[in-house]
């Protein structure tokens, strides 16, 4: 009887089976339509067998039916992986899009009424100027194109700032969103393990969780790692973000470093998480990765900072009457330079001091007189000789004090000395030191060293190595990018040399405005590249302004000035100069060299101004309108790059994903088969079950009338 009362057994468990897969087969149709659902497949197996030895000793089995084994989710774990990598890129890639296509629509060039328009307008004027230099009409025309320049560039300045803004409100957004996700993955961790310790499937969780980490995908470069028991690690560059049932958020603040713009950091620490792709690196980029500091030069502040040294050998008995009296002229140039310039004297001697005055435009005024009441340039032959290696220590000390070198300031030193290298005068002294640690250590600065001595010490000075018997100053200046000059030259040799150097350091300076290394920045770099342009155009009609005269026949004004004078003409930071604004701003317009009647230089200049090669980019020395042709040309190509990138990138995405659903998606078809299929089953386990049951009544019945 016990056999076959396990007939019953093998009945119940089809009808269990049956119905277990009709279940299944319910939820996958019910959820159809949910996002990130993942079909689920009842597996069945066989019951264990019933083993019995009969009295023949033959050996007889006898089976109980099926069972469910688990409900499991039909998932390919590869395609998951490379979907979510392909999506990271995809996030990248549509951002860029979306920022290059912003700039174009704020710039509006080449074929809408943008910047190149009121460029040529505000030339043109001058041209017509230059026909008519005593016209007040013409002169009228040039002050309103004047105008429209300055309110055009100062509202690309703030529709780009704004841009920046905005893209630095999402970073914090998407950070936000980063956190979400990250904690509900943690707590969806915890159930996932709870409902598995006991050998359950929790596949609903399990959907949920793989759909943040598709949303989390797009946001950033997170790697993913999942445990024995069903729980997932995720980690942003290099560092937990969820770790099993814990989760560590990012954050975003303004600090002294930064400015106002957001890097993620890792929560409870200073530590910026390394993004490498995602929107948020997308955001980033597109921002800019620079200090969001006003007049910040890596966010598009013209860099005209240089720190300027001059370091005075006071103990070889020389006079500096000719240095003094050439400084005065020096100065003048330096004001009409435009350059931010910081200038400190170092007194070499016994040991090198640095005079604890530092001029600027401020106070270069009074540079001389206290230079005279100091008695700083006046020889001194009570000390003995300073070596080179003093004067170093004190420049490395300047530019790593908080007070000393400006980070991002071009770097000059005058040495001013009668002696060798060493610091002695006679031709055999040892020489004291490595000439090439020396500049080495100036190269780590970028300091560039430009020597007046002797020309005895040129190259005269003991070898610092058999295969270079010459190691005087020469050595100093080749490998610095410095020049040599004679210490020796009259009050003239001083002045050309102080208005060369001075001329070089400017032409340097202008040329590294617009001339930046390529990057992936993209407003930051469009910003660099439009003030350099303003700049240069700006400053170049003043300095032609300034050198004629006005229609009354004074000397003539500045056309543009700053609105801040804190921070140099900049988009946002430019006006027209006050002189012309007055109730005689238009005789202020300067036209002429001259008062000559008919004398149309300066207006001829300026106008011709727009094809002069004044400006340096890649391409080498290049003219105002060639340079802005050449940054549309770059942003268009920019834009077009990553948009065609991002629409196939799209293609690559949305294949990865097609394989995926074709796989872990619901088919309607397969899952009303599989509905007939559990239906059908279960009938026949229903009929079995029945046609057990009449037996077993058969028999009982039949069993009980014997004997009557």
């Amino acid at each position: 009887m016990a056999v076959g009362f396990s007939s019953y057994e093998i009945a119940r468990s089809g009808l269990k089976v049956s119905e277990r897969g009709l279940f299944v087969t319910g939820h996958n149709l019910s959820n159809v339509n949910t996002p990130g659902f993942t079909r689920q497949q009842a597996i069945i197996e066989t019951n264990p067998y019933i083993t019995e030895y009969g009295k023949n000793g033959k050996l007889f089995q006898y089976g109980l039916g099926a069972d469910i084994q688990e409900t499991r989710q039909i998932r390919h774990t590869f395609l998951d992986i490379v979907y979510r990598q392909e999506n990271t890129i995809q996030g990248y890639w549509d951002t860029r899009s979306k920022a290059f296509q912003d700039v174009e629509a704020i710039l509006n060039d080449p074929m809408g009424d943008g910047l190149q328009g009121v460029m040529n307008k505000f030339w043109d004027s001058w041209q017509e100027l230059s026909k008519e230099p005593e016209s007040l009409t013409a002169r009228a025309m040039v002050r309103q194109r004047g105008q429209e320049l300055v309110y055009y560039y100062n509202h690309i300045g703030n529709q780009l700032d704004k841009q920046q803004n905005d893209l630095n409100s999402e970073i914090q957004v998407r950070v936000n969103e980063v956190n979400n996700i990250t904690s509900q993955i943690a707590k969806l961790n915890t159930q996932i393990a709870a409902q598995e310790i006991n050998g359950d499937k929790a596949n609903d969780y399990r959907d949920q969780r793989n759909l943040l980490l598709d949303r989390l995908s797009i946001l950033c470069d997170a790697e993913v790692n999942e445990m024995q028991d069903g729980q997932m690690d995720v980690t942003l560059g290099g560092y937990y973000l969820v770790t099993r049932g814990q989760s560590k958020n990012l954050y975003v603040q303004a600090n002294a470093e930064d400015g106002e713009f957001f890097y993620p950091k890792l929560e409870g620490t200073n530590i910026k998480v390394n993004v490498k792709s995602g929107i948020l690196k997308g955001l980033m980029e597109a921002r800019g990765e620079v200090p969001g500091i006003k007049g910040s030069t890596e966010n598009g502040t013209p860099n005209y900072k240089v720190d300027l040294t001059f370091a005075i050998d006071v103990s070889d008995g020389n006079n500096f009457n000719n240095l003094k009296a050439a400084l005065t002229s020096y100065v003048n140039e330096l004001k009409q330079s435009g350059l931010d310039y910081n200038i400190r004297f170092i007194t070499m001697g016994t040991t090198s001091d640095v005079y604890g005055k530092v001029y600027d435009k401020s106070n270069i005024d009074s540079m001389l007189t206290d230079l005279t009441a100091a008695n700083l340039l006046e020889a001194d032959t009570t000390v003995d000789d300073g070596s080179f290696k003093g004067l170093l220590d004190k420049l490395a000390a300047l530019d790593n004090a908080p007070t000393g070198f400006r980070e991002d300031a071009k770097k000059y030193t005058y040495v001013f000395t009668n002696k060798s290298i060493n610091g002695n005068s006679g031709a055999a002294d040892a020489f004291i030191g490595d000439a090439a640690n020396y500049v080495n250590s100036l190269n780590a600065m970028n300091m560039k060293v430009n020597v007046v001595t002797d020309p005895a010490y040129y190259t005269n000075g003991e070898p610092d190595a058999a295969s270079n018997p010459e190691a005087g100053w020469s050595i100093i200046t080749s490998g610095t990018g410095g020049s040599l000059v004679d210490i020796n030259s009259d009050l003239t040799g001083y002045e050309g040399m102080l208005k060369g150097w001075n001329d070089n350091l400017v032409q340097t300076v202008k040329d590294a405005l617009g001339n930046i290394p390529p990057s992936l920045n993209i407003v930051s770099d469009v910003k660099i590249k439009l003030n350099a342009m303003l700049n240069r155009m700006v400053n170049e009609i003043n300095a032609l302004q300034i050198s004629g005269m006005t229609l009354d026949g004074k000397p003539g004004v500045a056309f543009f000035e700053t609105i801040d004078s804190n921070y140099p003409m900049e988009m946002g930071n430019l006006k027209l100069s006050s002189a012309l604004l007055s109730d005689s701003g238009l005789n202020n317009i300067t036209a002429s060299k001259t008062t000559a009647k008919g004398d149309n230089t300066v207006a001829r200049q300026i106008a011709n101004l727009r094809d002069v090669d004044i400006l340096v980019n890649s391409t080498g020395k290049v003219s105002i309108d060639e340079y802005y042709r050449n940054l549309i040309l770059e942003i268009g190509n920019g834009g077009m790059e990553a948009d065609r990138i991002a629409t196939s990138q799209a293609t690559v995405v949305n294949a990865v994903d097609a394989q995926r659903n074709a796989i872990s998606g619901v088919s309607m078809d397969e899952e009303m088969s599989n509905m007939m299929k559990y239906k059908f089953a279960y009938d026949a386990s229903s009929r079995v079950l029945n046609v057990m049951d009449s037996m077993m009544e058969t028999i009982i019945t039949s069993m009980g009338k014997v004997g009557r």
